[in-house]
């Protein structure tokens, strides 16, 4: 093992950030190292991701690609000054969706990486995400986004990025001041009448946050359903198309609760109008993914 790691850390100095692009194929590995962990740390993570042989391809994340995406949008004490947060993620079949676990992340919690990836149009894969001490890990969703686009060889479109991002940011502060479980459900629960919230005004869609939050005993200040609002417009501008196939992804994703039967149904129910728009094409994949019924 140690023979092992240290060629790994040889590869290191060696390998560019961006590697050869290769076809989305379950198996396809990467691992992504914080570019600011010590060689003591990169052992550590190499070690907690279980890496055993050489010919894992590696990235490296730094704090200007997380600044990228984050300055402006969160505290900069959320942000640091350097990249620790690194990840590991293996290509699984189509339609396995996402599992993912953390190691000393502190503010994005698991779930939240899961929205956020779906909303950008990712899935189907095991994703580990480790640090060295208790940190935010936003680094690790930048880390995730070039693992992605170096494994399938396709660049993630900019407006997809920028909408995991906003989703883990509203969600990440909401959690803060309401707890994880409601702040993801909120955020679920609007995007289930983006059929509606197309059609209201301002004024209609900010009535309709308020009334959604205070079915979780919760109120908002006039910031955080604010940066919700800025949300649910970011996510009406998809398409017809990219909007069904991320209801789907959700869809799967409650395969994991045990109130799947109770949730999916209610994801169908609420789609309303946008179904009947493409229902069809939905029912086809729904039968093919789940076996499901009308």
């Amino acid at each position: 093992m140690k023979r092992v790691i240290s060629i790994l850390l040889a590869a290191l100095i060696v390998l560019g950030v961006c590697g050869t692009a290769f076809a989305m194929n379950e198996g396809e590995r990467r691992l992504v190292l914080g570019s600011d962990l010590t060689d003591a740390q990169r052992i550590e993570a190499i070690e907690y991701f279980g890496v055993q042989d050489q010919d894992v391809q590696v990235l490296f994340v730094t704090n200007a690609d997380e600044r990228q995406y984050f300055e402006g949008k969160l505290p900069d004490k959320k942000l640091g000054h350097v990249a620790l947060s690194s990840i590991y993620i293996v290509a699984k079949a189509p339609g396995s969706g996402l599992d993912i676990t953390t190691h000393n992340i502190n503010y994005v919690t698991p779930e939240m990486y899961e929205n956020a990836l779906i909303s950008a149009g990712i899935t189907d894969a095991e994703i580990r995400i480790w640090a060295p001490r208790p940190i935010s890990g936003t680094a690790a969703l930048t880390g995730i986004y070039k693992a992605y686009e170096d494994i399938t060889g396709r660049i993630l479109d900019d407006a997809a990025k920028d909408l995991g991002i906003e989703e883990l940011i509203a969600t990440g502060e909401l959690a803060e001041y309401i707890g994880s479980e409601d702040a993801l459900a909120i955020i679920n629960d609007l995007k289930k009448i983006l059929d509606e919230t197309k059609y209201m005004t301002d004024d209609e869609v900010m009535d309709k946050i308020d009334s959604i939050a205070a079915d979780y005993n919760a109120e908002l200040t006039d910031e955080q359903a604010k940066q919700i609002f800025t949300l649910a417009r970011m996510f009406e501008g998809l398409s017809a198309e990219e909007i069904q196939q991320r209801l789907v992804n959700m869809a799967k994703a409650a395969q994991k609760a045990q109130s799947f039967g109770e949730t999916v149904q209610s994801v169908i129910n609420s789609i309303g109008e946008f179904i009947k728009t493409v229902g069809d094409f939905f029912k086809d994949v729904w039968n093919r993914w789940f076996g499901g019924n009308e």
